[in-house]
């Protein structure tokens, strides 16, 4: 090791002191075969996430503990995943993925693992996704019909697309009537006969939950004293998630 040797003068007596050099000591946290891409802290610095690029041959989302251990693979299909970021709270992982659909999507994930959910699905680019403070949104852009990239936001919990200038409507096979609604509101889907635990919720455009119901039949009607406004109706206990928009 490289050593240091400073004089100083203190009083009449020349001193002699010996010195080690103080340099950073790197730490590695990954060190297998594969490329590891923009890691992340987590809000509490627990854990660092990270995409890599894998045996799959994608870019796959993975987390390691901060002091360095076992990683843990959250995805592992055949899309590239790209740029994870934590939620304000540490339990959900969010990230743009190029899927199924020929786009790159926005998608979301628990940080503990689990099914992917997208929160965006129609033919256009969507990049760089990025969390509001308090957690409710999420940020991104968007190379839309205008032709150039543009900034739209989504609520993360209900995965409605919204940009910032207006609300757009997400193509689903669930129907709410009348739209918009006064008191009752008419739902009418088809339950698949395999399927028992569907559960709609209704979030108003905060995205706070202001109802829940299993819907056990084709239709259902309820009657709500909710302030005028937008709401949002996302059906869940199924994949894909429907999401209808209610005024």
């Amino acid at each position: 090791m490289r050593r240091v040797i400073l004089l100083w003068r203190a009083s009449t007596v020349l001193i002699l002191g010996l010195f080690l050099p103080l340099w950073a000591q790197e730490i590695p946290l990954t060190s297998d075969s594969y490329d590891h891409w923009i890691p992340q802290w987590s809000p509490d610095g627990s854990e660092i996430v990270y995409q890599k690029w894998d045996a799959t041959s994608y870019a796959q989302i993975y987390k390691v503990p901060a002091g360095g251990g076992t990683e843990t693979t959250l995805t592992s299909d055949s899309y590239n995943h790209r740029e994870p970021q934590w939620s304000p709270d540490g339990s959900e992982i969010v990230y743009y993925k190029f899927d199924e659909t020929g786009y790159r999507q926005i998608y979301k994930i628990s940080s503990s693992g689990g099914a992917e959910i997208a929160l965006t699905s129609d033919s256009y680019e969507h990049y760089f996704p990025q969390w509001s403070p308090d957690g409710n949104w999420i940020v991104y852009h968007k190379w839309d019909a205008t032709g150039c990239i543009q900034i739209y936001k989504v609520p993360s919990g209900v995965g409605i697309k919204e940009s910032e200038t207006g609300i757009r409507q997400e193509a689903t096979d669930i129907k709410v009537y009348p739209n918009p609604f006064t008191a009752v509101i008419s739902v009418q889907c088809s339950v698949p006969s395999d399927k028992t635990n569907i559960v709609l919720y209704i979030y108003d455009l905060s995205g706070r939950l202001v109802e829940s119901f299993p819907l056990t039949t084709d239709h259902y009607s309820l009657t709500t004293d909710f302030s005028p406004g937008i709401y949002f109706l996302k059906a869940e206990g199924y994949k894909p998630v429907k999401v209808i928009k209610l005024r």
